[in-house]
């Protein structure tokens, strides 16, 4: 008997995935996906001012890493020292100039933004999480082979590419792919629904065609006394 069961036809399928399907089944919109708060808007270029000073920062500093090839220890203390001379300068100039002297909060980074941070990240690992299991566990077995074959790629593209690189790749895609998708949400939805109504299909075959035909023995079940 094959494994893999519909109750509705491919052409009734097809007009309920072109009209409801979202990517990854999602059912809320990208930024409160994303937590909804500062994170999300600067993921989504909200705050463009702080999104491309993000941006412009790592790719400074991958630049320097990687292109330079400045050791890390090396550049924070490089970065320390020219910037406790800055302040120097500037303190010492201010005396002698009637320059305002350096305004230096007491508080630089807010702990609520901390907090944010780790709660949207705790959140999104967890639906990450929750959501691999659930397809390791054969509920959604063309989502399944979608995501071995990506992880897949994933792996290969990692021998290429070193640590550093494959976090400001991932650093980019974060603040690229989450704004494209948002900009194109109905064609990118539309392409992933055809993609999924093919992986169903395929699966349909590969059911039908090789995994039913495979002899399963009967299970005994076992008296305890």
């Amino acid at each position: 008997m094959p494994i893999f069961t519909g109750s509705s036809s491919d052409s009734e399928d097809e007009r309920t995935i072109d009209k409801t399907t979202k990517l990854f089944t999602r059912q809320r919109s990208i930024h409160s996906i994303f937590g909804g708060g500062k994170v999300a808007d600067i993921l989504l270029w909200r705050e463009p001012k702080i999104a491309a000073t993000l941006v412009i920062g790592v790719s400074i500093l991958w630049f320097l890493m990687e292109v330079v090839e400045y050791n890390f220890i090396t550049l924070i203390c490089h970065a320390s020292m020219t910037s406790m001379l800055f302040f120097f300068i500037w303190s010492t100039a201010s005396d002698f100039l009637n320059w305002e002297r350096p305004i230096i909060p007491e508080v630089v980074l807010d702990e609520s933004s901390f907090k944010q941070l780790a709660r949207s990240f705790h959140v999104r690992f967890n639906q990450i999480l929750t959501k691999l299991l659930d397809v390791a566990c054969g509920r959604d077995p063309p989502l399944f082979f979608l995501t071995t074959i990506s992880l897949y790629i994933v792996s290969i593209i990692g021998t290429y590419f070193n640590f550093v690189n494959l976090l400001f790749i991932g650093f980019v895609s974060m603040q690229t792919l989450p704004v494209m998708y948002e900009m194109y949400e109905d064609d990118v939805d539309t392409a992933a629904g055809k993609l999924m109504r093919k992986m169903k299909k395929l699966y349909k075959k590969v059911d039908t065609n090789v995994l039913s035909k495979i002899p399963r023995g009967t299970v005994k079940n076992k008296k305890f006394t």
